[in-house]
């Protein structure tokens, strides 16, 4: 497989002087696996579009984040079997920071010319893009789970190795404790919801994705932060010490929990435990 690495991400989407084609997702079936450490590329069929005998013509996956990039090619002459599978993590590439997103182009090998490229694509499960919480595998020693807030939006990592004397707790079980476990989601997540709203109430003028939490706060609670006035809650310590604010953030937490049934999950677990 032909390969460059390290490509900087500012220098790919913005220095390439020629116009290019946008290549409709329809038009590609993915899959990101194994805990977002391989693109999974099925099938392509806009490719058909193009010529076999283009020898010039490379297919490239561009991998990215805040900090990080790597560029995997290959000749569009010499993709013949699918899927193609593009391993991440092979190339150093472990732990991402920030929002992760990947690009399909095709482009000359040359000329550095880019024909067509896909729209940043999130690097979650396909299942999972139009989440509005990033859920994402990392490194976190003795904690569960951490949340960040960054300008792409939430995420929340959760531990992929939770090691103890014992022995070790694998990110399958970890996550299906942070999806599903009534304590967990009655105990820490109105905590994360309570940041995630507050950040978003900020943004929500600035943002796209503030804008889709708002929207959910609203879908959740109608009308919910009507009568908070803007211009006087302008930092999260102001809205830390509002209490009208912190009064409907403990509503949304309400309406979240009983919308999922989670306070009848966890009397119903606390009931087989006495």
């Amino acid at each position: 497989m032909d390969k460059e690495s390290k490509i900087k991400t500012k220098g790919v989407s913005s220095s390439n002087p020629f116009p290019r084609e946008l290549i409709p997702l329809n038009k590609i079936e993915w899959e990101v696996l194994n805990d977002s450490q391989i693109i999974q590329i099925n099938s392509f069929e806009y490719l058909n579009y193009f010529k076999s005998s283009e020898s010039n013509l490379f297919l490239g996956v561009y991998v990215y984040d805040s900090n990080n990039d790597i560029l995997f090619s290959r000749k569009l002459s010499e993709v013949k079997t699918w899927p193609l599978i593009f391993e991440i993590n092979k190339e150093g590439f472990t732990e991402f920071s920030g929002g992760a997103f990947f690009r399909v182009y095709i482009f000359e090998k040359d000329s550095k010319k880019i024909i067509s490229s896909t729209s940043d694509i999130k690097l979650v499960k396909k299942a999972d893009l139009n989440n509005l919480l990033e859920l994402r595998p990392g490194k976190l020693g003795k904690r569960i789970a951490s949340l960040e807030i960054k300008s792409s939006g939430p995420i929340l990592t959760y531990n992929k190795e939770f090691i103890t004397e014992k022995g070790k707790l694998y990110s399958k079980i970890i996550l299906s404790l942070i999806e599903s476990d009534p304590t967990f989601m009655c105990s820490y997540f109105p905590t994360v919801l309570d940041r995630i709203f507050s950040k978003a109430f900020l943004r929500k003028n600035n943002d796209s994705w503030a804008k889709n939490w708002m929207n959910f706060a609203n879908d959740l609670v109608p009308g919910i932060f009507s009568e908070i006035v803007a211009s006087k809650n302008k930092t999260i310590e102001d809205l830390e010490e509002n209490d009208e604010f912190q009064d409907e953030l403990a509503r949304l937490s309400d309406a979240w929990i009983s919308l999922h049934k989670l306070d009848s999950k966890l009397y119903d677990s606390l009931k087989v435990i006495s």
